[in-house]
């Protein structure tokens, strides 16, 4: 992630005025010849200009933070689109996956029946070849019988 100056020089800025707007407040103990205790308190109040600047810190924070909730709602918004668009590019694969296995199964059994189909014809040609030898040769051995008796 990158971090803009600007983006730093505001984050700096929104720390100071948090520590510039403050009471600054010093104690001081002495002590008298005579032995007794005197505590001295001072504080110091920020000045108008102080507040000001701190005022106008807060305001550039603020509009930072703005900023950058607007950025994560965007970066999540397109997010959600890119991930739906993902949800229905899946489905869309998906439907055309079924679709191709549905006419691969309809091709295999096409197949199977055109395969059957042939095997049949070819056994059929098959027994027709074997009866016409099997007449050709009764009919050769009636003649050669017939010659022989002749």
């Amino acid at each position: 992630m990158q971090v803009s100056f600007k983006t730093l020089i505001a984050a700096a800025a929104v720390a100071l005025s948090a520590t510039a707007c403050s009471t600054d407040t010093t104690k001081t103990t002495e002590q008298t010849p005579e032995g007794a205790t005197t505590t001295t308190t001072t504080s110091v109040e920020p000045s108008a200009d102080m507040n000001a600047a701190g005022d106008k810190m807060d305001a550039a924070g603020n509009k930072m933070e703005a900023k950058m909730d607007a950025a994560g709602n965007k970066i999540e918004a397109t997010a959600n689109e890119a991930g739906a668009k993902m949800d229905a590019a899946g489905e869309k694969m998906g439907a055309k996956m079924d679709a191709a296995g549905d006419k691969m199964s309809a091709n295999a059994a096409e197949a199977k029946a055109d395969t059957k189909d042939a095997l049949n014809k070819a056994g059929n040609r098959m027994d027709a070849m074997g009866d016409a030898a099997a007449k050709s040769a009764r009919e050769t051995k009636a003649n050669m019988k017939q010659s022989m008796n002749n």
